[in-house]
């Protein structure tokens, strides 16, 4: 027995979610800082432009969303098979997901690059860049999007590393990309003079670092699953368990980056460029709360994956109810530093006192039920480790479809610019409702 096995199998529960988490949630905080670092050294290093600086980064948001959908729905989808065979003991079966996981996530990549050069200008107007901040969305965006291939290899790669149960390594990634991606940052903007351009290069050589160390831990003697070549061909039962389970993700994402359009569509018409301004940083400083919750999603997806798959439900549904009382506390306490210091936050990225005085309001209005999203993160991380993927979908999308946008679209008629704002919270609550009735079920299920 691989000594991952045991350790996936028989270790206590509170002390798996420890060891498979923190390294996770290290790494995805350093990445979220890295986010947030790009946002603050344009913004201090474009003076008085730097509010159209911080929008332009902001209307490049959903092109990155869409990047990340890739990544995440194949290394999702993949992670999930991968844990579940090893659960099974089926390694031949792991190593040919992983193979096809570098398949697909290439081939996808590449498309989208090809795609997103050819359509930029007009993608970016789509996405609400006003003609006074198109060029500085597009000078960012160009370079992100010819870095396409190593984001997204770096990110699902690591979901495949994570469910092996070597979460160090993972994070390892994370944190000298994200490392790195800091270091550059000031010295491409600053020192050469390169503003908003290289703010983005020096995001793609960091990823490219985390590409460089995923294809070492597959050529070394880390891994206990070998990247065969030859399983690189197609399969297509494996690709389309991958793509089922990693679907929900997928089109999470997807959903997500097209909401973008919607909200800044909505923002340019009510609050303008600054309004997006505002949303953008608002959007960071969520994801930067939000990177421990979905570290511990990522750290319980193994143990959830394997221990089903080895029919011990047992200690799935004792990882899920301990994994939602310590993401709730978490919400918890982001919301009530949110609350104590909103200023103080809003003037780590802007001096521009118009951009303050909008984003206090909003960013309290935004963050009232984050209570809440704690337990849909976990919901989703049992669903798709235990492939439902139909369910995980329908958790996913009940926020972004269901309630989210027609509140975007009726709540500003009555409300104005915070009618857009007060969205956020009432669809939590509501996606909240809807992960709780259908995780329920299956936890039911398995009792019986």
């Amino acid at each position: 027995m691989h000594k991952n096995d045991a350790m996936l199998g028989n270790e206590s529960i509170g002390n798996l979610i420890v060891k498979l988490s923190v390294p996770t949630i290290v790494g995805l905080l350093v990445q979220a800082l890295y986010n947030l670092v790009d946002t603050i050294f344009v913004g201090r290093g474009l003076g008085e432009q730097s509010m159209l600086g911080i929008a332009g980064i902001s209307v490049a948001f959903p092109v990155q969303i869409l990047m990340m959908a890739i990544a995440l729905g194949v290394g999702i989808g993949g992670s999930s098979i991968i844990s579940r065979a090893l659960g099974k003991k089926d390694i031949i079966k792991a190593e040919r997901t992983v193979a096809n996981m570098v398949t697909l996530v290439v081939t996808a990549s590449v498309a989208f690059t090809a795609l997103g050069l050819i359509f930029l200008d007009p993608m970016l107007k789509v996405f609400g860049a006003s003609d006074i901040v198109l060029p500085f969305a597009s000078e960012y965006t160009k370079y992100i999007v010819i870095g396409t291939t190593f984001f997204t290899f770096s990110a699902a790669m690591s979901n495949a590393i994570r469910a092996e149960g070597n979460t160090k390594f993972a994070m390892a990634i994370m944190l000298v990309s994200s490392v790195t991606n800091i270091i550059l940052d000031p010295l491409f903007i600053f020192e050469f003079g390169m503003g908003i351009k290289g703010a983005a290069i020096a995001t793609v050589i960091s990823q490219l670092v985390g590409c460089v160390m995923v294809a070492y831990y597959y050529a070394s003697s880390l891994s206990r699953l070998n990247l065969i070549f030859a399983y690189m061909i197609p399969d297509t039962e494996i690709l389309g368990e991958t793509i089922s389970i990693g679907m929900s993700e997928f089109i999470f994402n997807v959903v997500e980056s097209a909401l973008f359009l919607l909200f800044n569509q909505s923002l340019l018409l009510y609050g303008g460029d600054v309004s997006i301004a505002v949303f953008g940083i608002i959007i960071k400083v969520f994801m930067l709360t939000l990177m421990p919750i979905i570290g511990i999603k990522q750290g319980i997806q193994p143990i959830v994956g394997y221990n089903y798959g080895a029919n011990e439900y047992a200690r799935v549904r004792k990882t899920i109810s301990l994994s939602n009382y310590i993401v709730t506390a978490m919400c918890i306490v982001s919301t009530i530093i949110v609350f104590l210091i909103p200023e103080q936050i809003m003037r780590v990225f802007s001096d521009d006192p118009e951009l303050i005085s909008m984003g206090i309001a909003a960013l309290k209005i935004s963050f009232l039920m984050m209570p809440f999203i704690g337990y849909q993160v976990v919901a989703t991380a049992l669903l798709q480790s235990m492939g439902k993927s139909k369910e995980s979908l329908v958790v996913t999308l009940s926020r972004q479809i269901i309630f989210l946008p027609p509140l975007v679209l009726i709540l500003p008629l009555f409300f104005g610019l915070n009618g857009i704002w007060i969205s956020f919270p009432i669809s939590d609550f509501l996606a909240c409702v809807v992960a709780v009735l259908i995780t329920r079920k299956e936890i039911a299920r398995m009792r019986s």
